[in-house]
């Protein structure tokens, strides 16, 4: 496993840890979503050389859910982490549709995007820490 598969998990699991801690109910339904895609997405083959199709269809998901989410929440975070999913499948398409890419850079792209969704979560969560319960 690479650094930065291990560093992105540990990541998101600290994060979920704290959405269930600490989140409401859509930081504790993304961290879920998040887990399950990422388990989809290890039990899914991968070679170097073709499109990782469990992990598109399993990023489209989170995506559509995230969709939902931001329309449906009212929390600002979930708009910054559709809008970073999106950035994930737009991520997947060019890889699928150009060969030609370097797998570094593919890998890298996809990795800094998952990043970002995750950090919008623990955003979440630390913002719903801080505000008073009613």
């Amino acid at each position: 496993m690479s650094p930065i598969y291990l560093i992105t998990l540990g990541f998101l699991i600290v994060v979920a840890l704290l959405a269930f801690w600490r989140g409401g109910g859509w930081e504790r339904a993304v961290a879920s979503v998040l887990g399950l895609a990422w388990l989809l997405t290890a039990l899914g083959p991968f070679d170097h050389r073709e499109t990782p199709w469990m992990a598109v269809v399993a990023d489209g998901m989170v995506f559509l859910f995230l969709l939902y989410a931001a329309l449906r929440s009212g929390r600002r975070w979930t708009q910054a982490a559709a809008g970073f999913q999106l950035l994930i499948l737009a991520t997947h398409y060019a890889f699928a549709s150009n060969r030609a890419l370097e797998q570094w850079a593919y890998v890298s792209a996809y990795y800094v995007w998952n990043i970002a969704v995750i950090a919008a979560l623990l955003t979440g969560v630390i913002w719903r820490g801080r505000q008073p319960s009613l």
